[in-house]
């Protein structure tokens, strides 16, 4: 592992014409809100519960509204999960590859950016769509649950050289290295606007969604239950860096995401020995993908 570590604040000059777009909810939150704050105080479990479902069913499923040359070149496979249908896509026949995991309610190809400098470098680029994401099978996910889809799609195109995962992604990413098969192993681990505390990220939607104590203890319960004896501690990715077997990671931040704080960043930079902090500004929790100036930051990490 490197013993160096470095942190950079990317100057770039690049605007993306089509700004992002504040997250929009739909008007049926306001009565789930209600909902919550008067039976959910009267029944606590099964408010509990509810909330557990919908925390864990994505609200939408992400589509192109048009096709583009990454898309059209896709070589589209699939594989099990489970009992589960999961779809793949992958770039290039090159030795080495390169897996992209996406963040939630998103898809394999949200991450295709990163594609055409990856495979003109010679590299195999293979990218999934999560459980109940895009055009794969289910309806519900979580943490370990899609952390073993990640497993999984390794196990199916053997092993990897890096991988590149954003938000959600790189949590599940992490949760699979650590707690579901510490066989994996990457050369490069790149990490892009991944929360740092996956409790923090479950508090906040417990706030949004007006859920009374009561029954938000009861929806933990439940997520430590699924957890299958990894506690909510040993999901920080801060507490978990000897457990995860990268021999150099990037962590790509965004001081100006409004969905990761940047202190995730700060917290992973710190307990990470072998990890190096790329800064970014202004580009939000998305954008920041399209920014060509990271991605070749990225696709040069990724070369080393």
């Amino acid at each position: 592992m490197t013993t160096t570590k470095s942190y950079e604040i990317l100057n770039s000059s690049w605007e993306d014409p089509t700004p992002e777009q504040p997250k929009k909810y739909p008007p049926i939150l306001n009565l789930i809100q209600f909902l919550f704050g008067t039976f959910g105080r009267v029944f606590p479990k099964v408010a509990g519960k509810f909330a557990y479902n919908l925390f864990t069913r994505p609200m939408g499923r992400a589509k192109h509204k048009v096709s583009d040359e990454i898309l059209e070149t896709a070589q589209i496979f699939e594989f099990m999960y489970g009992r589960q249908i999961l779809k793949g896509y992958e770039w290039g026949k090159g030795e080495k590859i390169i897996l992209l995991v996406h963040g939630w309610e998103s898809r394999g190809t949200g991450l295709r950016t990163f594609v055409p400098k990856l495979v003109h470098a010679g590299y195999r680029v293979v990218a999934f769509d999560g459980p109940a994401h895009g055009n794969s099978s289910g309806k519900q996910t979580n943490l370990p649950h899609f952390a073993g889809a990640v497993a999984a799609v390794i196990h199916h195109i053997g092993e990897v050289h890096g991988i590149i995962a954003h938000s959600f992604g790189g949590a599940t990413t992490a949760f699979a290295m650590a707690h579901l098969d510490q066989k994996i192993a990457v050369e490069k681990l790149v990490f892009i606007a991944v929360p740092a505390k996956i409790k923090t990220v479950l508090n906040s939607a417990i706030q949004q969604l007006n859920v009374p104590p009561k029954a938000a203890n009861a929806f933990f319960k439940i997520i430590e239950k699924k957890l299958n004896g990894v506690s909510f501690a040993e999901t920080d990715i801060a507490n978990i860096p000897k457990k995860v077997k990268a021999e150099d990671v990037l962590l790509v931040y965004d001081k100006t995401d409004a969905v990761v704080d940047f202190t995730s960043a700060e917290a992973i930079f710190e307990t990470w020995d072998n990890a190096n902090l790329l800064a970014t500004e202004g580009h939000g929790h998305y954008r920041v993908m399209k920014n060509p100036d990271v991605v070749d930051r990225v696709c040069w990490f990724i070369n080393g």
